[in-house]
């Protein structure tokens, strides 16, 4: 994907007179109860757009449709006053379900049985979702009554975004040209990147991590071990470093909240792990966006390759994660350390406080386990 990406941005640069408007699919999407952007985090790190707009920032900011154009709007405003009239925007697949107002309007859809008329939805839409929808373009109405996936949640695939985006930035910018505040041009270009990369030849690392999990698959079924998930942490060291194990799938399983259609069974899934805006990984993008927005830093990083120095490279986003099976040994240990010191005969004082912080950590656990939440874990 991240070659894809960097070859239109590049040729981008060439023409000089498109913006691109990149909408990338994203693996770990599962509709609008939750959705990452993993993927778009590590193409942006590796090539450098002039924007990316990621999910989880977006919902962390609650920002608005509106103030979204606006972003998009001032930084082409911006560019178009160095006399560049194009540029490269990478969107998320799950971008639309961050917004508020689109939330809002998601929900109530995705509680009528779909496919479904217009004509049919209007009357069971509130005033604000009702105003939202009829003023959204035909297309992008038609997207938001397919048929939905299993999970009754809408096809985040078939939703244009990245038109939306780009048909509401072409609007605002015609009333700055109107105003005389943008005296620019503006010519978008959309494309959806997902499908293409799926056949591609896989690197070391995919055929080491692939070798990893099959031979740990195989170990836990020999065992007579069911109900497990093979996992593999410490990806960001030499293979030979690496610990893999085995993970409960009750402990990561968690069943979604109602759609409210009648005789819709909630099924047990498994929540992405989101991005984390305090990671390395998002600080390093945070850190040069400002340049990339204005400056063509483009980067390509080419085929995939099998030797040489870069072919054990591993993902920025992976070699930011620390270690699942780690931490659990280490909590282990500390765990083991306490028993130790709290056996009877030891000072009842060490006994109140180890009793008391562990109830105090309890319930911070519970607060964090939210019943219509997935149990978050964070491997590599």
């Amino acid at each position: 994907v991240a070659q894809l990406v960097g070859n239109t941005a590049i040729d981008g640069s060439s023409a000089r007179k498109y913006y691109y408007f990149l909408r990338l699919m994203d693996g770990a999407s599962t509709g609008s109860h939750a959705s990452s952007s993993h993927l778009a985090l590590e193409v942006a790190l590796q090539t450098k757009p002039n924007m990316l707009l990621l999910t989880e920032e977006v919902e962390d900011k609650r920002m608005s449709l509106r103030e979204l154009v606006n972003q998009i709007a001032d930084m082409v405003a911006r560019r178009a006053a160095d006399g560049n009239n194009f540029g490269t925007i990478l969107v998320a697949e799950g971008l639309l379900t961050a917004i508020p107002e689109f939330r809002s309007l998601i929900s109530e859809i995705e509680a009528l049985p779909m496919p479904m008329s217009e004509e049919k939805v209007m009357p069971h839409l509130t005033q604000w979702s009702r105003a939202l929808f009829q003023s959204l373009p035909d297309f992008l109405r038609c997207e938001l009554l397919l048929e939905r996936q299993s999970n009754q949640s809408l096809q985040l695939s078939q939703i244009e975004t990245e038109r939306l985006l780009a048909w509401l930035v072409e609007e605002e910018l015609k009333h700055r040209q109107n105003k005389g505040t943008f005296k620019g041009s503006f010519s978008p270009v959309c494309q959806f990147i997902g499908y293409q990369a799926r056949c591609s030849m896989p690197s070391d690392f995919d055929s080491d991590y692939a070798y990893t999990l099959g031979a740990t698959g195989a170990l836990l079924a020999a065992n007579k071990v069911s109900g497990y998930m093979a996992v593999v942490s410490d990806l960001s060291r030499p293979v030979e470093e690496w610990r893999a194990g085995g993970v409960p799938l009750t402990a990561m399983l968690s069943v979604p909240r109602g759609s409210g259609i009648d005789g819709f069974q909630p099924r047990p899934v498994i929540f992405p792990h989101r991005i984390d805006l305090d990671g390395a990984a998002f600080k390093a993008w945070a850190k040069e966006r400002d340049e990339c927005a204005k400056f063509e830093m483009y980067q390509n990083p080419g085929p995939i390759q099998l030797s040489g120095p870069s072919a054990c490279r591993v993902s920025m986003t992976i070699a930011d994660k620390f270690s699942y099976l780690r931490e659990l040994e280490t909590m282990r240990m500390h765990l083991s350390a306490i028993a130790r010191r709290c056996r009877p005969g030891c000072d009842p004082r060490t006994v109140r406080i180890a009793s008391q912080s562990m109830a105090t950590l309890q319930l911070i656990l519970d607060e964090f386990a939210d019943a219509g939440e997935a149990i978050e874990q964070r491997e590599k």
